[in-house]
């Protein structure tokens, strides 16, 4: 992966009832990707009929999540959105095992068992991948159900969003609305800079 320059982060949301997952990836951990990927997953799921103000965005404490001066990050996108953004305490870590399962699984269950020869390999075996994990992947703590079976069921309104939804090329998305830095960790645009005399 690292040879073919593919990215090495995985963003990740997810539905705890259905256990549905929505990802992105991208080459850094930004809160300019995190806003990106909560943004997308919105419009979809608007789209579809959910009413955001009963969306609740839980993270843990990481820098990707954090609101800095003025108040920028993921916390005021969400709440733009209409939706609520809760952190967990720290050192709580138990209340994002829901979330925090999903990197190993992917791991042990596509990247370790895939070989990329190139990114449009890469982005094909991960769509794949995130489709059968929310279409037809049994998962064991759900009573051996599939994210889609539980949603058909409890909220039929997400079941296109679902459908529908392909991991996020989060870097590229990124910069069709800013430039790409010219290293990393800087979100904000280039502007020309004018020396004066």
């Amino acid at each position: 992966m690292t040879h073919l320059n593919l990215p090495r982060f995985q963003y990740t949301v997810r539905e705890p009832v259905s256990g549905a997952c929505f990802t992105g990836y991208a080459d850094e951990r930004s809160k300019s990707y995190a806003t990106l990927l909560a943004e997308q997953l919105a419009v979809p799921l608007a789209g579809h009929g959910v009413d955001l103000s009963g969306v609740v965005g839980q993270t843990d404490n990481g820098s990707e999540f954090l609101e800095n001066q003025p108040a920028q990050g993921l916390p005021t996108a969400e709440c733009a959105l209409g939706c609520e953004h809760r952190y967990i305490p720290p050192q709580r870590y138990p209340w994002q095992s829901d979330v925090e399962t999903v990197p190993r699984r992917v791991e042990d269950e596509c990247f370790d068992r895939e070989t990329f020869r190139s990114p449009t390999d890469f982005w094909a075996k991960v769509i794949t991948y995130w489709l059968y994990f929310n279409l037809g992947h049994p998962n064991r703590g759900k009573e051996w159900q599939s994210p889609l079976q539980i949603l058909q069921r409890q909220a039929p309104a997400l079941v296109g969003a679902v459908l529908d939804w392909r991991p996020l090329d989060l870097a590229k998305r990124h910069h069709f609305y800013l430039p790409k830095p010219l290293y990393q960790g800087h979100d904000v645009p280039r502007f020309p800079f004018f020396l004066l005399f």
